[in-house]
């Protein structure tokens, strides 16, 4: 082969793990020219390090593993929505805290999600002795289609709890000091 520019070069738009890298090895010191697969440099490698990467793409991109792991010395951020389990597998999502091993626990075989409890007996388990919904809110009237409200919708205000227990009716408990 007749020696080329880089720029000259034919572009690989489609490597296969077989191809062949060129590689400059100790570059600072004794220069040797090897060679690497594209397989043996990613495949073989144990870790990689970089400063900043930004994959950018114009469609779809899929990142898979047997176990994939994020591990970020500060924060993860994604600026979109994020979907866990879209393929709807059994398999439970967990989020842990400083003090909790299941802060978080979705129970993806029984459809239930748990507070601080990695066993909910129901669609919503919080396994505390307290929740707190901050803010209050009174109905218009009773009546639950002129509301809007969804049957099992559960509100209060500063003298009653509200609960719309059928498609027409929102009843309230008058709260008393103790």
């Amino acid at each position: 082969m007749a020696d080329k520019k880089v720029t000259q070069l034919t572009a690989l738009t489609t490597p296969a793990n077989t191809d062949l890298l060129l590689v400059i090895d100790d570059p600072a010191g004794s220069p040797i020219s090897k060679k690497i697969t594209i397989e043996d440099l990613f495949g073989a490698t144990a870790q990689t390090t970089f400063t900043t990467i930004n994959l950018v793409t114009t469609g779809n991109t899929t990142l898979a593993a047997n176990n994939f792991v994020f591990d970020a010395t500060t924060n993860t951020t994604f600026t979109r929505g994020v979907t866990i389990n879209n393929d709807g597998a059994d398999s439970d999502t967990i989020i842990k805290s400083d003090n909790s091993a299941n802060a978080v626990f979705v129970d993806a075989s029984t459809d239930r999600v748990g507070i601080l409890n990695n066993n909910p007996a129901e669609a919503l388990d919080v396994n505390s002795n307290a929740f707190r919904v901050r803010t209050a809110k009174t109905p218009a009237s009773s009546n639950n289609i002129a509301v809007g409200w969804s049957v099992g919708t559960i509100t209060w205000d500063s003298s009653y709890i509200y609960v719309a227990v059928d498609a027409n009716t929102i009843k309230r408990a008058t709260l008393n000091t103790f």
